[in-house]
């Protein structure tokens, strides 16, 4: 059974890890246009990327979570603010 402490851990664990992967990503794109590097702009760029995309891993994790435990309702809730997420970025 999926437990409300796992699902806390899981969501806990996405937003590090996206945060960590951006902060990673930005200090190397920083260091390498300091250095007048042409890869440090990629790198800048890829960092602010993965900070922007992490709530959205968030509440793919919701939309997850909310599955296994099933709360299905909760779950389609989070699928529909993923999707207006998803439209926003095309807008």
């Amino acid at each position: 059974m999926f437990q409300e402490k796992d699902f806390a851990k899981l969501i806990q664990r996405t937003l590090l890890s996206g945060v960590f992967l951006s902060l990673l990503l930005l200090l190397a794109g920083l260091g390498l246009s300091l250095s007048g590097s042409p890869a440090g702009a990629p790198l800048l760029k890829a960092g602010l990327l993965a900070l922007l995309l992490t709530p959205a891993a968030r509440v793919g994790m919701l939309i997850y979570g909310y599955w296994r435990g099933g709360e299905y309702y909760f779950a389609l809730a989070s699928f529909v603010v993923l999707a207006l997420l998803g439209v926003s970025l095309l807008v």
